[in-house]
């Protein structure tokens, strides 16, 4: 009897321990099943930020604003290489006579006179401006006296702004008259030229006849961006 009873308890606690077992197995790939769905649900969760993040990039740089554009169009090229086209923000000073070199272009030449290029170049390493006509008059004598009057001046200007080793020029008339009116002549020994808005002078040699009286014999334009301007 006792017998019975000990083989019935052990037949009962084998039952109990492989059901425990199928229990513990079949919770297992419950648990492997969560993990598969939570690394699932990562992934599911990472790839729509990043597929989202590409079309909103896409939007900012087709924006027809231009405002959320990674990079801006680059800026045209001035007309002429060596001008620069705008001061932009910064302020800019007046080009000083220290700061140009000064000289008379060749040029071309009719009946009533030569026309020529005044050339005004930027011998510094600062960015300087210069707007309008520059003031000339022929000059002679061991004193550099002015002789007759100073070149009339065209109306009309634009700021130039010269970058170092720039130039830019002013066109220069040169009246035949002198050779031709019967007039008391004198040969100059070059040109005073004032910068535009400038106080200081500088001299230019440029050996021409011209009257000691009346006038003017000159003629010049105001400075535009280019080396060989005429009038």
């Amino acid at each position: 009897m006792t017998l019975l009873l000990a083989g019935c308890g052990s037949g009962g606690s084998g039952s109990a321990g492989a059901s425990l077992s199928s229990a513990t197995s079949s919770s297992s790939p419950t648990s492997a099943e969560s993990s598969s769905a939570g690394d699932t649900a990562s992934t599911t969760s990472d790839k729509p930020t990043s597929s989202a993040a590409t079309p909103s990039a896409g939007k900012s740089t087709g924006n027809s604003t231009g405002k959320s554009s990674p990079a801006k169009p680059s800026a045209k090229p001035p007309a002429h290489p060596s001008i620069h086209p705008s001061a932009g923000d910064k302020p800019v000073a007046l080009c000083s006579v220290g700061q140009l070199r000064i000289t008379v272009g060749h040029g071309n030449a009719d009946m009533q006179g030569s026309h020529r290029p005044l050339r005004f170049t930027n011998v510094s390493d600062k960015v300087c401006k210069l707007t309008g006509a520059p003031g000339v008059s022929y000059v002679a004598g061991s004193d550099g006296h002015q002789v007759g009057k100073p070149a009339q001046r065209i109306v009309g200007h634009q700021p130039i702004v010269l970058i170092p080793n720039a130039t830019a020029s002013a066109g220069l008339f040169i009246s035949s008259a002198p050779h031709k009116s019967g007039c008391a002549t004198v040969t100059a020994r070059g040109i005073r030229v004032y910068p535009p808005d400038s106080y200081q002078a500088a001299f230019v040699p440029l050996s021409e006849v011209t009257c000691t009286t009346g006038g003017p014999y000159l003629k010049v334009g105001p400075i535009l961006p280019g080396p060989n301007n005429t009038v």
